[in-house]
């Protein structure tokens, strides 16, 4: 009978006790990841991205080109954030309708409105000397999110707040929308 090394047998024991706590270690590790892996919390479908559009019109009273003048520029100063941003469409109707539509978009491009989104249209439609900004601000609507409980992980929907708050944060939402516009708009005085 061949005997074995004592010392042989102990680091072959050593050996292979080291490879096990490797393999369980291993195997947690890859049972943590897959375990904590983040999966989609929100759907694209979930999301909606509603335009809503502003409007304000100022009448010219009298011919009193003053009043309407102020009341247009603190319209503009009080709504400033969102017009720097999203701009507005200023119609105009009239001599004096025209030259508040070019002061307020002179206005709007000095407060850093690009342009393209400070465009003046002359109308038909307003009544004469008067003017209508008109604004478009897409709006999220996200579906509301369950309380999270801590150590509790994919009993829900994992990620849903932080989905939201990030819709909600953007400036221009449907920048980030795939596909072509599904938009349907219905006026109340549509035949």
């Amino acid at each position: 009978m061949a005997r074995t090394d004592p010392s042989n047998w102990r680091l072959q024991e050593m050996m292979s006790r080291k490879a096990y706590i490797q393999h369980i270690l291993l195997s947690t590790f890859v049972f943590m990841m897959l375990g904590c892996a983040p999966k989609p919390s929100i759907e694209a479908s979930n999301v909606l991205v509603t335009p809503v559009t502003y409007e304000y019109q100022i009448n010219l009273r009298n011919n009193k080109k003053q009043p309407a003048k102020q009341e247009l520029f603190a319209y503009l100063e009080q709504n400033r954030y969102a017009l720097q941003v999203h701009g507005a469409e200023i119609k105009w109707q009239g001599k004096e309708g025209k030259a508040l539509a070019t002061a307020a978009r002179k206005w709007l491009l000095r407060q850093g409105t690009p342009s393209k989104k400070a465009e003046l249209v002359s109308s038909n439609v307003l009544a004469k000397n008067s003017i209508l900004l008109s604004t478009t601000v897409h709006q999220v609507q996200a579906p509301e999110c369950a309380p999270i409980v801590i150590g509790e992980y994919h009993h829900g929907e994992d990620g849903c707040t932080q989905q939201v708050m990030r819709w909600q944060s953007m400036v221009y939402p449907e920048r980030k929308l795939s596909g072509s516009p599904r938009l349907s708009i219905s006026s109340p005085n549509a035949k």
